[in-house]
């Protein structure tokens, strides 16, 4: 008798290895979240507009705005999607989201003159905080729909779909930013928006109950526990390793900071005009997520496995402190515009350093620095992990936003320091981030030879 023949793989299957009957469920997902980041990668250059329409020296009170309102609205959102299935929960803040781009929109509209700035410094400190909830929400519908195996397996292909949506949103946004001006691109975003929706409804009838939850289980049960941050900081203080795990990450949020105000500066300087501003940051968008998203598929991986964390770790201090060097020499010595090209902008040169910069350092945080410091928790025992993980991601990271803000306020609008003064003054400190970086790939080798040679306890 003639055996059956095997099961024809699907072609998703020639990319990634999923199995028979993932195929529907592993596209919507991934349509989802490229739908997600496009209208996020549409809207981001919109806000990034929108709060230096008075110029940049307002933005740190915004950023400080955008810290306040997350520490009120988190233990609400927490609270309400604790009792709601995220299968209706998720829905419903994407529709909220489009609801308040309408009303954003329209408040453009019949607002007086004078009050458009703060609606549209309203808009950014929503925008912030709905961005973070919005691919919170997306990740959590996403483990109750996967099991662990098929979070491991499908995950990755996932993530790059997102990023080849944020690719198509920053080319939507730039394309679209003078035709129909920036404050109309809220419509663009709530459309996607819509889109997005449609794939929750369809994975919805893919999946009419949820998946068992084995991947929170796999992680500790860190979804019912929800470590308190509080409980990490007494984790961090014990630990050197967890300390400069703060340390570098500390460093890292520093001088995104500082390059996110020279930027802003900078851009109010040479572009009066608000849609032209909006081309610009859309045009570093699109850049940054078409190299980060080149560098995940082709370099991230190899990178890794073959020159170690240690490496990857070290690389985005190195251009840092490049950048820094590059763009305070470029401010300092001026020049003629510079030219385009084929991309139809005329910038000065230190824009072009700037945007640079930009651009590097986040390609460089995605494709090597971010996997390599998620890898670091992996030699820490369970219970520190995950609540100093906390720690970090609430207070560290957002903590270091607000001070490299107002650090960069202090010298620059307080003390007077010039642009070209800060930046080449930045550049020597991220030696130190650079020797916090190979201290902690030292550490993390010798704390897993250790749990090697101590075998599974």
């Amino acid at each position: 008798m003639k055996a059956p023949a095997p099961p024809r793989p699907n072609w998703f299957s020639r990319f990634v290895d999923v199995h028979a009957g993932e195929g529907a469920s592993v596209a919507w997902a991934t349509a989802l979240f490229f739908l997600l980041l496009c209208a996020n990668s549409i809207l981001k250059p919109v806000r990034e507009a929108l709060g230096i329409d008075r110029g940049a020296d307002d933005l740190v009170w915004v950023w400080s705005g955008t810290l306040a309102l997350s520490l009120v609205v988190q233990p609400f959102f927490a609270a309400l999607l604790a009792r709601t299935s995220r299968r209706r929960f998720v829905p419903i803040v994407y529709a909220a989201g489009i609801a308040f781009l309408l009303a954003f929109r329209t408040a453009f509209q019949f607002a007086p003159e004078g009050w458009r700035t703060y609606v549209g410094y309203g808009f950014y400190i929503w925008f912030s905080v709905f961005n973070v909830f919005a691919l919170s929400v997306f990740w959590g519908f996403a483990a109750d729909l996967f099991r662990l195996g098929q979070a491991k397996r499908l995950f990755a292909l996932v993530s790059v779909g997102g990023t080849a949506g944020a690719v198509a949103g920053s080319a939507l946004a730039r394309s679209l930013a003078e035709p129909i001006g920036t404050v109309n691109l809220m419509f663009v975003g709530s459309g996607v928006l819509v889109a997005a929706i449609a794939c929750v409804s369809a994975l919805t009838r893919l999946h009419p109950q949820d998946a068992p939850r084995d991947l929170a289980a796999s992680a500790g049960n860190t979804a019912e526990r929800a470590p308190s941050p509080w409980r990490g900081l007494t984790f961090i203080a014990k630990s050197p390793y967890l300390r400069g795990i703060c340390a570098f990450t500390l460093f890292h949020t520093l001088f995104s900071s500082i390059l996110y105000f020279q930027q802003a500066h900078l851009v109010t300087a040479a572009l009066p005009d608000r849609n032209a501003r909006t081309e610009y940051f859309a045009t570093v968008d699109l850049v940054g997520n078409s190299l980060t998203l080149f560098l995940q598929v082709f370099v991230t991986g190899m990178l890794i496995r073959r020159l170690g964390v240690g490496f990857a770790l070290v690389t985005q201090p190195l251009v840092a402190a490049l950048a820094c060097l590059g763009l305070g020499l470029m401010i300092w010595r001026g020049a003629d515009m510079v030219s385009g090209g084929g991309w139809g902008f005329a910038w000065p040169p230190e824009l072009v350093s700037v945007a640079a910069a930009r651009v590097l350092l986040s390609a460089s945080n995605y494709a090597t620095a971010k996997p390599a410091r998620e890898s670091l928790y992996t030699v820490v025992p369970r219970d520190a992990k995950y609540a100093s993980k906390s720690f970090v991601d609430t207070f560290v990271y957002r903590g270091g936003d607000l001070i490299g803000g107002w650090t960069f306020a202090l010298f620059h609008r307080l003390l007077g320091l010039p642009l070209a003064a800060i930046a080449l003054g930045a550049a020597p400190i991220a030696l130190i981030w650079l020797a916090v970086g190979l201290m902690l790939g030292r550490q993390q080798k010798s704390l897993a030879d250790e749990r090697e040679l101590a075998g599974p306890s």
